[in-house]
């Protein structure tokens, strides 16, 4: 069944013989004297238009309802597809701090800084959340909200593949990270709520303390998942290594005992895919939303139509004028 989005326009269809009846078009013999033959020449072709149907009349007016046609925007309903939704809102929030750069994970058998095995691993994450809103809280010493809480998760993964070692300072303002957090997801109606914290460090920086933050999280019904980042101690790249000294353990785990959410660690890039894998089947609520109703768009018939009908037009006019020609001589 085919509907029409402003079929008000319909009303408009006889505007073109009202106006001609308004204001008929005057004889031409009763304007300007006319030569005899002339006269009788027009006065022969008006005899033949009058015994056969005048096309560039009709022409017209098939312009006139096609256009009306396109204007009124005519669609028909297509198949329901069901759209995943889970009513679910995630804050990820990112250590892009100084100590991100350390190569101490391998990525396809090459060794890697912390930040790229993390962009690989949260963008899969990312991208698997179907139906879900995700934002992005990116932190150093300060914090800044990259992305607002968005359904496109393909942006959001590019802006986490754009971020930079050290461009929001080389310390760690984990509290900060959670305050911001928490301020995407407040005024959401979304009816579950979670911040992923990853951290590589110690909190050193910022205004809020990481516990404040996660109390405020658990009173708002906000779980965080923890995550430590870092590799156990040995050998890298020949020299004796604690590569994970100023990761502070306790107080990650803490915040995500204050917000009833998991503390996780992460010694290697396996540890780190297996973490977000527990994440995403801890978060799982997907359910089916209602139907989308997909509309088929039909203007470009009319549109088309309109355009073959201006082009038979714009033929017709010098043809009739040849045949007038013709039958002036």
């Amino acid at each position: 069944m085919i509907h029409f989005t402003w079929p008000w326009v319909f009303l408009l269809l006889p505007l073109p013989w009202l106006l001609r009846r308004r204001h008929p078009k005057w004889e031409m013999a009763e304007a300007i004297d006319v030569p005899p033959s002339m006269e009788e020449a027009l006065q022969g072709l008006t005899t033949r238009r009058r015994q056969g149907p005048d096309i560039r009349q009709w022409l017209q007016w098939l312009c006139w309802v096609t256009l009306l046609l396109a204007i009124a925007q005519p669609w028909r309903p297509g198949d329901a597809v069901m759209q995943p939704v889970s009513g679910r809102a995630i804050a990820l929030a990112v250590d892009i701090s100084g100590s991100m750069d350390r190569q101490d994970f391998t990525l396809d058998g090459q060794t890697s800084d912390r930040l790229s095995i993390v962009k690989q691993v949260a963008g899969d994450f990312m991208t698997r959340r179907k139906g879900d809103r995700l934002s992005l809280v990116l932190y150093g010493k300060e914090a800044f909200i990259a992305s607002p809480l968005t359904f496109d998760l393909m942006a959001l993964n590019s802006i986490l593949d754009s971020a930079g070692i050290g461009m929001a300072g080389r310390s760690t303002a984990i509290g900060d990270a959670i305050g911001l957090s928490i301020k995407t997801l407040q005024s959401d109606p979304a009816t579950h709520k979670a911040i992923v914290l990853l951290s590589d460090g110690t909190n050193n920086a910022g205004s809020v303390e990481p516990e404040s933050a996660a109390e405020l999280a658990s009173e708002l019904g906000i779980r965080i998942h923890s995550i430590a980042l870092g590799s156990v101690d040995g050998e890298l790249g020949g020299y004796q290594t604690a590569q994970s000294a100023d990761l502070d353990e306790a107080t990650l785990e803490q915040m995500a005992t204050l917000a009833g959410g998991e503390f996780f660690r992460a010694s290697s890039t396996a540890d780190l895919q297996q973490i977000y894998d527990a994440i995403d089947k801890l978060e799982s609520a997907e359910a089916p939303a209602p139907p989308v109703i997909v509309r088929q768009e039909l203007r470009v018939w009319p549109q088309a139509l309109l355009l073959l009908c201006l082009l038979l037009l714009a033929v017709e006019d010098p043809i009739r004028q040849q045949l007038r020609e013709r039958a002036l001589r």
